[in-house]
């Protein structure tokens, strides 16, 4: 943390994953001990985890702890959600769970599962960005929340499609569609070697193509020419092997001839003048930040590093 601010960074995620993480609000008060300038953020936090006094109460105290440089960023659920158990929520659990929040964090009651939470004394307005890349998560972003988090990949035409929905739900909706920020989120990798970047994000590949892809929007994706190969990836991955850099996942990608498709759905790559003119392209779409999933990488702080220099 203190490398990214020393880089420049503006943005600090915390995953949310309890079995294999250490625990989130608790990670993210030693990154407000850590960090002086950059915005905190859960990235991203999930319904089913914590009722909703609990996650207001949470970012209220760490806005008090931080001097208001907070975001709360809440989406449906992946390894969080199937680590306790449950099944990712669903649009109207995410419109509930983010409306009781805001209320709760606005100084409000809020009805939850039939019974009434009351106001907190400690509350402090947090935005609240959601996450989301299908076409309903993103059209409920653009009704109710202060902001999005998109899935970045090098097919820029997807993003625009992504940020457009947003736009056009929140104009039904009768809001400032332009209010409303948009971060994206990629697994990225800045090399002189194009080649090397890509194989520097091959184990997050990996369960973008064995988990990522089972949506009927998704499917929509696949070329003809893949639709085999993805079935294959889907049927042989070993979710032991769960973003393992040069694991059993990471050499599937590569064994099948996925990794430009897949590139392009969720990877950001390339040379620093290729990276430095995607980030030009999708700012111009509206994208304000651009967020390097590091778990996982083999060299987070050279990606930093890297990323710094090319986009700056």
């Amino acid at each position: 943390m203190r490398l990214a601010e020393e880089l420049g960074y503006s943005v600090i995620g915390v995953g949310d994953s309890p079995a294999a993480w250490n625990e989130l609000y608790v990670s993210l008060a030693v990154a407000a001990g850590q960090s002086h300038r950059a915005t905190l953020t859960p990235m991203v936090t999930t319904p089913g985890l914590r009722h909703p006094s609990v996650t207001a109460g949470a970012m209220s105290s760490l806005h008090q702890l931080t001097g208001g440089r907070v975001v709360l960023t809440i989406g449906s659920g992946g390894s969080a959600v199937g680590s306790v158990g449950r099944k990712a929520a669903g649009q109207r659990e995410m419109r509930t769970y983010v409306e009781a929040v805001r209320s709760l964090l606005g100084g409000g009651s809020a009805e939850v599962d039939g019974r009434t939470a009351v106001p907190l004394q400690q509350a402090r307005p947090v935005p609240i960005y959601m996450s989301g890349d299908g076409p309903k998560a993103l059209r409920l972003a653009g009704e109710i929340a202060d902001g999005v988090v998109i899935g970045l990949g090098m097919a820029v035409d997807v993003v625009a499609n992504k940020i457009a929905t947003v736009r056009e739900a929140a104009n039904a909706a009768g809001r400032d569609a332009d209010a409303i920020d948009v971060w994206g989120l990629a697994f990225t990798s800045v090399r002189d070697d194009p080649d090397q970047a890509k194989s520097d994000i091959t184990a997050f590949l990996a369960s973008v193509g064995a988990m990522g892809l089972k949506a009927a929007h998704m499917r929509a994706l696949i070329p003809p020419e893949l639709r085999g190969a993805v079935a294959e990836l889907e049927q042989r991955y070993d979710p032991r092997q769960h973003v393992v850099v040069g694991g059993a996942g990471a050499c599937l990608v590569e064994e099948l001839g996925m990794v430009d498709f897949l590139v392009g759905l969720r990877g950001v790559t390339g040379t620093p003048d290729q990276v430095r003119d995607y980030a030009a392209e999708i700012e111009k779409l509206g994208v304000t930040h651009l967020l390097a999933a590091l778990p996982g990488s083999a060299d987070p702080d050279g990606t930093l590093r890297r990323l710094a220099r090319a986009v700056r």
